[in-house]
């Protein structure tokens, strides 16, 4: 593709999308960059009915800011729009200065301020309390119909009620700390050891190449806790769900054979994750008094950050320990992720 000659602004986003973004970015890095310039082009043919790039001036830039700002987006997801028409600005007026008639319409354009990222690390009682509901999970996931209410008998589990993997999912991210859709994107050949006996046995276990954003790959350990948890899963429910015949595409985390819609290898959404944790969550405030150890909503982040926190006093936060276990190297999230709860950050000064 040669270099465009036309005074359109979508000539030269696709030249930029196609010279500078496709096969350099990452697929969905470059997914990002051309929904972001396909939404400033609208903007900027909406607002002047023509799309001549040589009238795109600094006003325009701002204008658009301001246009995302009213429809309610975060301020970092602004930040990345802007970042994206920036790099596509720069790389243009690189190419030809005359191409932009007032220069490079994005310098001096700032990014907008981040809120402060607050913690939500689970603390020691609340982290114990959830470890004790988990561990007594099979009652709240038997049938609560009135026969049972009124029968000696035991009420059978729920038809798609999977409490040892939603035990081994709860235990699984307070010991590695990984997001939601590293999760669900697990497979049973990336455990090791991954027979069950071997688990149970076992001193040290891990899940390896995990992948994370932008495809990173991490090796992550599981607890004792873990360990045991995913153990009694494999044993008691995990091969009844199985539908794939290859070990090393069958997925660790699988949905209740029963379920419909189901896909075909059975694993799980990342919505499903967010589900089964906010379910825990309200069961354990209902099952804990004291307000002080409520949890709920409880979500996988708020896992991962607990992970960190508790990863960052072990290892006295430190930080390549910290990058290499949770697949993240923004130093803004990494400090996100290890800031205490409030709580106890209030019990530092207690006795000052």
């Amino acid at each position: 593709m040669v270099q465009p000659h036309s005074d359109s602004l979508q000539d030269w986003i696709d030249y930029y999308l196609k010279m500078a973004v496709d096969g350099v970015r990452s697929e969905e890095v470059g997914r990002k960059i051309e929904l972001h310039l396909s939404r400033f082009h609208a903007f900027f043919k909406a607002r002047y009915g023509q799309e001549y790039i040589s009238s795109c001036v600094k006003r325009d830039v701002v204008a658009w800011q301001k246009h995302l700002e009213a429809q309610d987006l975060a301020a970092s997801t602004i930040n990345n729009h802007m970042a994206s028409l920036s790099g596509f600005a720069t790389w243009v007026h690189t190419q030809n200065e005359t191409v932009f008639v007032m220069g490079d319409p994005t310098k001096g354009v700032g990014e907008l301020p981040l809120p402060a990222l607050e913690p939500r690390a689970l603390d020691e009682d609340q982290i114990q309390s959830l470890k004790n509901l988990c561990d007594r999970l099979l009652p709240f996931y038997r049938s609560k119909g009135r026969k049972w209410l009124l029968s000696d008998e035991e009420a059978p589990l729920r038809a798609k009620a999977r409490p040892w993997r939603d035990r081994a999912i709860v235990f699984v991210l307070l010991s590695t700390g990984l997001r939601r859709e590293e999760l669900v994107n697990l497979n049973l050949s990336q455990l090791s050891p991954s027979g069950i006996g071997a688990l149970r046995r076992a001193r040290r276990a891990q899940i390896n190449g995990v992948v994370g954003k932008g495809k990173t790959q991490r090796d992550v350990f599981l607890s004792l806790d873990a360990r045991r948890a995913l153990a009694d899963y494999l044993e008691k429910e995990h091969g009844d769900d199985m539908t794939t015949e290859k070990a090393e595409e069958t997925p660790l985390f699988l949905v209740a054979v029963e379920a419909k819609p189901r896909r075909a290898d059975g694993r799980m959404s990342p919505r499903s994750v967010n589900h089964i944790l906010e379910k825990i969550g309200k069961w354990h405030d209902a099952d804990i008094k004291d307000e002080a150890r409520h949890i709920s909503p409880l979500r996988p982040h708020d896992l991962r950050h607990t992970f960190a926190f508790q990863l960052s006093k072990a290892t006295g936060a430190d930080g390549y320990e910290l990058e290499r276990r949770l697949g993240h190297q923004s130093q803004r999230y990494i400090q996100r992720y290890t800031n205490p709860p409030e709580d106890v950050a209030a019990s530092y000064i207690e006795e000052f």
